[in-house]
């Protein structure tokens, strides 16, 4: 039995939350009535403005929400939307019957202000909560930052251009000045201080009426000449040089065959008969 109860329990009380939401749309339907009386196009609108705009929000802050911007947004959305709800349920139970004594001008008055205001509060929480899904905030933050970067760098900008404003204007004063010259045909002049100035020629520091001073300068040491490489070679011939002479011959025109000749520092000595020929001789 117990169990049968737990079960049914689920559905009574889904029947009761309905019961409970239809009797608050008939009351704000009836009340959305007296302001609207002849319109069901706005008396259907005013209902989507309370009641349903109670359940979006509440929907929306459990399962449409990321952000904190996105749950408060709901979460006001909601409070406003239920307590809209219930003013106008008040108003209509108050204006329905006679049992109580009230100003119904005063009390319409209020229904209509109270209408004006939570539609103009759901408008902007409505696009509060959207602004706040991360990707659009991201972009918007951003955004944001990267502009004011750019003001910074164009008021950096502008204060180093006030700060050579004397240079950069001397520096284009020269072709504008000769410009407004050729203009009027007259020969333009050279402009000191500007890229149009006259190159000037490089000033030596000499006098030519002073005297030079001698005692600086310094003696240059003698080169003796070399002959050259066919007059060594004639003057070799000259000299008997045979030795020189024979090694530029040799050099010139090499032999297959040759002998070294022995030098004349040198003796060389027959051995005589009965002598060893293996002995060195004194």
């Amino acid at each position: 039995m117990f169990k049968v109860l737990a079960t049914a329990t689920k559905y009574i009380f889904g029947l009761f939350g309905a019961g409970i939401l239809a009797l608050l749309m008939v009351l704000t339907y009836q009340a959305l009535g007296r302001i609207f009386p002849n319109s069901l196009a706005n008396q259907m609108w005013g209902l989507i403005v309370f009641d349903i705009a109670a359940i979006c929000f509440a929907l929306g802050f459990i399962f449409a929400s990321q952000t904190v911007q996105q749950y408060a947004a709901a979460a006001i959305g909601f409070l406003v939307a239920f307590l809209g709800t219930l003013g106008m349920v008040a108003a209509e139970v108050t204006l329905a019957g006679n049992l109580v004594e009230v100003d119904a001008a005063k009390v319409g008055q209020w229904m209509v202000y109270g209408f004006i205001a939570v539609t103009t509060i759901h408008a902007t929480l409505l696009w509060v909560h959207h602004f706040g899904a991360p990707t659009i905030s991201e972009r918007v933050n951003v955004g944001i930052a990267r502009g004011e970067i750019t003001s910074e760098a164009i008021r950096q900008a502008v204060g180093s251009l006030e700060v050579e404003k004397q240079h950069l204007a001397r520096s284009i004063y020269g072709d504008i000045y000769n410009n407004v010259l050729r203009d009027l045909g007259i020969t333009p002049q050279p402009v000191e201080g500007t890229p149009f100035e006259k190159p000037r020629k490089f000033e030596y520091p000499y006098d030519p009426g002073r005297e030079p001073d001698r005692s600086l300068l310094v003696p240059a040491s003698p080169v003796e000449k070399q002959p050259s490489f066919l007059a060594r070679i004639l003057s070799g011939w000259g000299k008997g040089d045979r030795q020189y002479s024979a090694s530029v011959v040799s050099v010139a025109n090499p032999s297959p065959q040759q002998t070294p000749t022995p030098s004349p520092a040198q003796d060389v000595v027959a051995p005589a008969d009965g002598e060893n020929k293996n002995e060195p001789q004194p």
